[in-house]
C-alpha cells in the first residue's frame, strides 16, 4: 500500500465582527429590501453547528465582503457602503459609529476560506473531531479546518476512528492511506450512504418540527428543546409538551393523524440512527486496518 499527501489546506475564517453575522430573519429582511446583496450574505458553519457527516444551514448568515471590496466600489465610510447596499441598513446602522476602518470587511487572511472549492471536507477540534461533508457555500469559521477540493474517499478515511486520531495530530501535509482500487471505491460509497442518511434524517426532524410550529405556535412561539426533539417523546409526552410549551392543544379530532405522523417519523428516525451506526461500523471495518498499516 502507498501513501498520498492530501494537504489541509485552510483553517475556517478568524472570529468575524459581531456586526456581520445575521440571523434568518435579519437576512431575509435585507435581500427583500434589496435583492442585490443576496450574494454577499453567505451561510456560517462554526465549531457550536457542526455536526457528522451532514452539517445543516441557514439559520446564520455572514456579510462576507472579501478584502478590498471597497476599495474596488469606492466606499470610504458607513454611509457610503449603506449608500451602495441599502439592504444592509437595518442590521449595521447601530455599529455606524464603530472606529475601526472598513470593519465590515473580513481581512486578508480570511480569503482562503472564503475561496475554498466545493465540495468539501470540514474538520472540527478536540480528541474525536466532527467530520462533515459540505457542498454548500457556507463560510466555516476556525477553529474548523476545511480540505478543499474533497471526495469521499478521503472523507471516509478520516471519518474513521483511526482518522480522527490522526486528525488530532495532522500536520501539513496530511498523509492518507491508498487502499486498493475495490476498497476505496467500496470507503467512498459508504461516505456517501452515510451524507445521505444523515441528510435524510435532519430533513424529517426539521419538517416535522416545522409542521408542529406552524399548525400548533402562536405568532413568535418557539419550539421547546423536547419538541425540537420530538422523536425521543412518546406520543401522550408529545400531547402534554405541545400543549405546555405553545400554549396550545392538538385538538382531539386532529390526535389520530397526528399520532400516525408521529409514529411513522420516529419509526424512520430510529430505522436511519440504525442504518448509518451499520455504514460508521463498515467504514471503521475497512478503513482502520489501512491507517494500522501505515502506523507500523
Amino acid at each position: 500500500m502507498t501513501l498520498k499527501a492530501m494537504r489541509i489546506l485552510y483553517t475556517g475564517i478568524p472570529a468575524p465582527h459581531p456586526a456581520l453575522l445575521f440571523n434568518r430573519a435579519e437576512r431575509d429582511q435585507a435581500v427583500i429590501f434589496e435583492p442585490a446583496c443576496a450574494p454577499l450574505l453567505r451561510p456560517v458553519i462554526d465549531i457550536s453547528t457542526l455536526r457528522s457527516w451532514h452539517t445543516p444551514t441557514g439559520d446564520r448568515w455572514l456579510l462576507a465582503l472579501p478584502p478590498g471590496y471597497s476599495q474596488q466600489h469606492a466606499i470610504t465610510d458607513f454611509d457610503s457602503l449603506i449608500q451602495r447596499h441599502p439592504g444592509l441598513s437595518r442590521r449595521l446602522s447601530k455599529y455606524a459609529d464603530t472606529p475601526e476602518p472598513l470593519w465590515w470587511e473580513l481581512p486578508p487572511e480570511a480569503i482562503p476560506a472564503l475561496t475554498a472549492p466545493t465540495p468539501r471536507i470540514l474538520i472540527g477540534a478536540g480528541e474525536q473531531p466532527i467530520i462533515t461533508w459540505d457542498a454548500s457555500n457556507a463560510i466555516a469559521v476556525a477553529p474548523v479546518r476545511i480540505i478543499a477540493p474533497a471526495d469521499h474517499l478521503t472523507l471516509a478515511l478520516l471519518a474513521a476512528s483511526a482518522g480522527r486520531h490522526r486528525l488530532r495530530h495532522a500536520i501539513d501535509p496530511l498523509a492518507l492511506p491508498s487502499p486498493p482500487t475495490h476498497t476505496a471505491g467500496r470507503l467512498a460509497e459508504l461516505a456517501a450512504q452515510a451524507v445521505a442518511v444523515v441528510h435524510e434524517q435532519f430533513t424529517l426532524t426539521h419538517e416535522f418540527a416545522r409542521r408542529l410550529l406552524a399548525d400548533f405556535g402562536p405568532p413568535g412561539s418557539v419550539l421547546s428543546a423536547a419538541l425540537q426533539r420530538w422523536w425521543e417523546l412518546e406520543f401522550r409526552e408529545l400531547l402534554v409538551e405541545v400543549e405546555r410549551a405553545l400554549r396550545n392543544p392538538i385538538p382531539e379530532p386532529f390526535q389520530p393523524f397526528w399520532a400516525a405522523r408521529h409514529a411513522e417519523g420516529r419509526a424512520r428516525y430510529y430505522a436511519l440512527a440504525a442504518e448509518l451506526a451499520a455504514v460508521e461500523a463498515a467504514i471503521d471495518e475497512l478503513a482502520n486496518p489501512l491507517w494500522q498499516t501505515y502506523d507500523q
